[in-house]
This record gives structure tokens, sequence and C-alpha cells, in this order.
């Protein structure tokens, strides 16, 4: 397996970082950060997810760790060919910035770090124009 990191833009947010926190806290609220033409089966609970990526493989998701007012972690659960742990991070000013990283196949990873880091700047456009 081979570690990467994304990091996607730092941008700034139409909505207070509380705000923001409180609700990206409910896994209810996490689709929206995904492009909505490329998930399917999407179900959750407060607290978990499951998405197909389509044309790929389900994921299994859970909230990994929750700092109040700074960042919330997510990480793949179950069996998953892409392990994976997705932070975002609530700055001050009303910034925020997402960093996707985790373990992939070598040859997996040369064919999806330039749509995983299209993927995070997406997710962060969307929470960024996101008004609460």
């Amino acid at each position: 397996m081979a570690h990467f990191s994304i990091n996607s833009d730092t941008l700034s947010t139409q909505t207070k970082t509380e705000k923001l926190f409180e609700f990206m806290s409910d896994f209810n609220h996490f689709k929206h950060l995904l492009p909505e033409n490329k998930i399917e089966n999407f179900e959750c609970t407060p607290n978990t997810c499951s998405f197909a990526i389509k044309g790929l493989f389900p994921l299994h998701v859970k909230i990994k760790e929750s700092i109040p007012k700074s960042r919330i972690s997510f990480e793949t659960t179950g069996v998953a060919k892409f392990i994976f742990q997705l932070h975002i991070h609530f700055i001050e000013d009303q910034k925020t910035n997402i960093n996707l990283e985790g373990d992939i196949n070598p040859i997996v990873k040369k064919m999806v770090e330039k749509p995983l880091h299209e993927l995070v700047n997406t997710m962060v456009s969307k929470l960024a124009s996101l008004v609460i």
C-alpha cells in the first residue's frame, strides 16, 4: 500500500465556524459536500454513512474524532478497498479546508490522485458556500 495526503484549498466561509462545525457534526449533512452526480445509495445515521462512488466500490464511513470548533475527522470502516481519513478543519476568521489521507494500492494511487484532489476542492467549496 502507498500512503497519500491531499490538501484542499483554504477558503473563507459564508457561515460562522461554530455553526458549520455543529452542522457537519451530523452525518445527515455530509451528503451536502459530495458531488451529487457521482454518488449512489447514500444512507446515514448521525455517526455513520455508506455510499457508493459510481462505477467504483461502496464505502462505509464513521466519525472518528470531533474537536469542537476545530476539526471533524472521518474514517472508513469495515472492509474497504480504499482506506482513508478525511479531516475537515474549521479555522478562525471563518475559513475552512479539507485533508484526505490514507493508504491505497500504488498503481491505483497514480490513477486517483487527480480526481481525489478535485473531490476535496469540490467538498471545501460546497462547505464554504453553505449558508446556515
